[in-house]
């Protein structure tokens, strides 16, 4: 999948590494919700999972938010969130 043009390093406002909190059995749906709502136009959030976190991918977009999803070399899901465009 090609990168989205939204997707610039330099927009990104937020990281959330969830991987100690799921970890732990913490659900971080109700954390990116929180900062999903707090972005601006073309900034991103993005949280890092040990898998690709479908269900809150389709939550989110149907919640009107474009996603990405980019799997790096040690295994980790990098997965960001924008306000979709109109």
């Amino acid at each position: 999948m090609k990168t989205p043009d939204w997707l610039k390093k330099e927009n990104i406002k937020t990281s959330l590494d969830a991987r100690p909190l799921l970890a732990q059995g913490i659900h971080p749906l109700e954390r990116v919700q929180q900062e999903c709502a707090a972005l601006q136009p073309g900034e991103i959030f993005e949280i890092i999972t040990p898998f690709p976190p479908a269900p809150m991918i389709e939550k989110m977009a149907a919640a009107g938010y474009d996603t990405y999803t980019e799997v790096f070399g040690d295994g980790a899901f990098h997965t960001c969130f924008t306000i979709a465009e109109s």
